[in-house]
């Protein structure tokens, strides 16, 4: 009788898992920001390529320039992508230090004043745990 039990729990516990695996995937597509909705900089249409002689693999040298003028104004584009991406992360470097040392110069005058014997206002939970986490 146990293992019939033993079977029927090892079935159960593959529906839960595969029923949680398809929610899972479900809820993750619905959640998934559609492609429109993703902010982009701003997009300057390509502009339209010269024609190519038909049936052939030849390029031609208009085209070829075409080519090499897309993939500088690509490669520009990477690199202001990555300078302004290099300057959020210092904006974010400076303010989280300057943070640190707002907290540590809060802290610094709490121990002041409680050594003054004055009572302090205990401060919002957030900032407390703020504080602990530098």
């Amino acid at each position: 009788m146990e293992s019939a039990s033993g079977g029927w729990l090892g079935v159960l516990a593959l529906l839960v898992s595969t029923g949680g695996a398809v929610a899972t995937a479900w809820l993750g597509g619905r959640t998934r920001p559609a492609p429109q909705e993703i902010p982009e900089g701003p997009q300057e249409p390509l502009p339209q390529a010269p024609p190519q002689a038909a049936d052939t693999w030849v390029v031609s040298p208009e085209m070829y320039s075409w080519f090499q003028d897309q993939m500088s104004a690509l490669h520009r584009r990477v690199g202001d992508l990555e300078d302004a991406e290099q300057e959020q992360r210092q904006r974010g470097d400076r303010l989280e230090r300057l943070l640190g040392l707002a907290l540590a110069h809060i802290d610094h005058q709490d121990q002041r004043m409680t050594a003054s014997g004055m009572q302090l206002v205990p401060m919002d939970p957030e900032l407390t745990a703020a504080r602990g986490s530098m």
